[in-house]
Order: C-alpha cells, then sequence, then structure tokens
C-alpha cells in the first residue's frame, strides 16, 4: 500500500509555540515561491528558470502530491513527493526560502514524511541531491539518509546527482 499524503491539511509543531502547516500547493504560492527559489542552489548554479520552476510547482499529477510549507502562517516552501516509487515515497522536490531554514522545518518535515510512509506499510525514503548542494546532503545524512549511488549527467551534463535511501522497516 503506497503512502497518500492526502490529508488535506497538516498541523506539525516545532520548537516552542510554532507550528509547520503543509497543505495543498495553490497556483498563487507556486508563482510566488518559483523566483526566490529560482535564486537559491542548486536551481541558480543549474540556471533552471523560474517559469519552469512555476509550472512545475503548479502541476497537478496523481500521486505526486505539491505541499505548501508554511511556518506560523507565512508560506516558506514547497514539496513534491512521488508516493509510490522503490518501496516507498520519493522526496522530488524539497525547498525551503533562506529564511526558514534552521527552524527545524525540514527535520519536521522529513519527520512526518516517515510517519506517513510508516503507516502506509512502506519500506523506505528516498530523495536525490546534487553534488554542489552540500547543505541538503548533510541534511539528509544527519536525518538517516545514506548515499547508495551516483546518478552523472542526470539532471546537468557534467553534474552528479547522488541518490539518497532511508530503510524504515
Amino acid at each position: 500500500m503506497s503512502a497518500k499524503f492526502d490529508a488535506a491539511d497538516y498541523v506539525l509543531p516545532l520548537h516552542g509555540t510554532s507550528t509547520l502547516s503543509l497543505s495543498p500547493l495553490t497556483a498563487s504560492d507556486a508563482e510566488w515561491l518559483s523566483l526566490p527559489i529560482a535564486a537559491m542552489d542548486p536551481w541558480a548554479a543549474y540556471g533552471y528558470p523560474a517559469s519552469a520552476l512555476q509550472r512545475m510547482l503548479a502541476a497537478v499529477e496523481p500521486g505526486a502530491p505539491r505541499l505548501s510549507l508554511s511556518l506560523d502562517g507565512t508560506v516558506v516552501g514547497a514539496a513534491v513527493i512521488r508516493t509510490a516509487w522503490l518501496r516507498g515515497p520519493y522526496l522530488q522536490f524539497f525547498a525551503v526560502l533562506p529564511d526558514a531554514q534552521g527552524r527545524g522545518v525540514g527535520a519536521a518535515f522529513l519527520s512526518w514524511m516517515e510517519r506517513e510512509a510508516r503507516a502506509a506499510d512502506e519500506r523506505n525514503l528516498w530523495v536525490v541531491a546534487s553534488q554542489i548542494n552540500t547543505g541538503a546532503i548533510r541534511f539528509y545524512q544527519r536525518h538517516g539518509f545514506t548515499h547508495i549511488a551516483d546518478l552523472d549527467d542526470l539532471a546537468y551534463d557534467g553534474r552528479t546527482e547522488f541518490l539518497f535511501r532511508k530503510r524504515i522497516v
């Protein structure tokens, strides 16, 4: 049974009185987020245009929910999850705006994703990070993900993406 990640909204407690809310990503949030995300690495380093990010974030695909991440009511990021990948969900896209980084948003999101996957009897969590995104690599490793493969020339020629897996059984 693949994880669905399809509740209307999720509210996750963070440090102190802060909360992280997850809800379906709206077209207006996709439009607004695309500009600051395109200015962040690895998207900026790859020259990934805001218009392409906006199209990807606003797309509607069965089995690939787009989520808005809101910290205390302010949209601070987005995620796309492929719910049925290799015996577990694949975090296809994850971005937290710089002002919200270091505040527990990413950790809370990964914990939630793992709980949802476990509830669906999944075996793994998956994510890919660019070789140039050393902060993301450290983040995923701190949260129990193991580097299992190099994917050369996947996103761009001459660049390597790293596939990470977290076993949850």
